[in-house]
């Protein structure tokens, strides 16, 4: 392509951007309940997708009180979800064992290495822990007057959790909300995103922790793994969700199906004019 008409690769990410950008159209951004209500309808599309996609497990990496995969246990699909977070796994725990023993709930950091991890929990002006904030995360904020909390977390790379858990091979899709630390969540994949059926990843185009990927890169390496785009929400302007799918998956009826609906749809909250 490149030979033939000059468009190289990173001018196809460029346009998906582009593309991506316009579905700001769908919503009402002028408030901030039209900006949830964006992510609100993100979310429910990739809960509709599953539908069709059947993944034979999903993952939920960065869970916190695990509401996808106790959504994929009631419809009779393994789920396993991680939260690295010592106080967010002792406060939902219980409640999951209780009422969604279908979900394999992991207190324990996807990360690049396998063992442990250190996970840095923010401090409030007086030096107690935010422990429920969500901007807690294995990396360090980029503000270097931020104090922490730091505990030591189990950790696996996710290829050998698949291994040990006799899923490699085996379609999944995964829900990722991980604070900055999806370039360290990456580094351990190895090939398991071969197997990746759809994915929903919270990205940002400002640096917010130290080293971590910014959405450019985030297209880059999920391009090169051969998944694409279709949605995103507006809930902030420097950071938001992102839909992946397998390209072969964009065949699929009832995937086809679910885009159609979703971009048909007009998911504003505010009331017309006049």
């Amino acid at each position: 392509m490149v030979a033939e008409t000059g468009v190289t690769r990173q001018d196809m990410l460029h346009l998906q951007d582009l593309m991506l950008m316009q579905q700001a159209r769908l919503h009402d951004l002028s408030d901030k309940a039209g900006r949830k209500q964006s992510a609100l309808a993100l979310q429910g599309l990739f809960l509709a997708l599953q539908t069709a996609l059947e993944p034979d497990f999903t993952l939920e990496i960065g869970a916190h009180s695990a509401n996808f995969s106790q959504d994929m246990a009631r419809r009779g699909i393994p789920a396993h979800a991680f939260e690295a977070n010592p106080y967010n796994y002792t406060a939902f725990a219980p409640d999951i064992r209780q009422h969604a023993p279908g979900v394999h709930y992991h207190h324990m950091a996807i990360s690049d290495e396998d063992g442990e991890a250190t996970f840095r929990i923010r401090l409030d002006d007086q030096g107690q822990a935010l422990r429920r904030l969500g901007s807690n995360s294995l990396l360090a904020r980029d503000d270097p007057d931020t104090q922490y909390e730091t505990v030591t977390v189990p950790a696996s790379r996710l290829d050998s959790f698949l291994q040990r858990h006799a899923l490699g091979g085996h379609s999944f899709s995964a829900w990722i909300d991980v604070e900055g630390a999806l370039g360290k969540v990456t580094a351990g994949f190895g090939s398991a995103l071969q197997s990746c059926l759809s994915l929903i990843v919270e990205v940002e185009e400002k640096r917010y922790w130290q080293g971590q990927m910014l959405v450019r890169e985030v297209m880059d390496y999920l391009d090169a793994q051969g998944l694409v785009p279709v949605a995103r929400d507006f809930e902030y302007l420097r950071q938001y969700n992102m839909i992946y799918l397998r390209k072969d998956m964009l065949a699929l009826k009832g995937v086809r199906s679910a885009l159609v609906g979703y971009f048909a749809a007009s998911h504003g909250v505010a009331e017309p004019p006049g």
